[in-house]
């Protein structure tokens, strides 16, 4: 009896460090795959980003030329307002806008009411 409860002890104690060995090497292949998931979302949320900064700073460039070809000017307060703009809806629709404008006084009118209506 005392050895059959031995072996059942030892049986026991080689399944447990079975057990455990498979919990382990789950756990290691759970985080090395989160890991690699985490780095191709954040390589593609910045890619993302990257694009977006791209086409922002795009349509600044954008909008002061042509406040510069069209009026001849392009004054230092309106490019301050553009260049502080971080949204690309309201540099799209300044931009829709913008080529109405016959003075510098109406594209300045459209930038900041643009701005301003972002505000509110």
């Amino acid at each position: 009896m005392c050895q059959e409860l031995l072996g059942f002890l030892n049986q026991a104690e080689t399944i447990m460090q079975i057990t455990t060995s498979w919990h382990e090497k789950g756990r290691m292949e759970g985080r090395m795959e989160g890991r690699m998931e985490g780095r191709i979302e954040g390589r593609m949320e910045g890619r993302m980003e990257g694009l977006k900064e791209g086409r922002m700073e795009a349509q600044k460039e954008t909008i002061l030329k042509y406040l510069l070809r069209r009026f001849g000017e392009q004054p230092a307060d309106l490019e301050e307002k553009v260049q502080k703009i971080s949204d690309l809806q309201i540099l799209d629709r300044i931009l829709d806008e913008l080529f109405t404008a016959d003075t510098i006084e109406e594209a300045r009118a459209i930038i900041l009411g643009k701005i301003a209506g972002n505000l509110q």
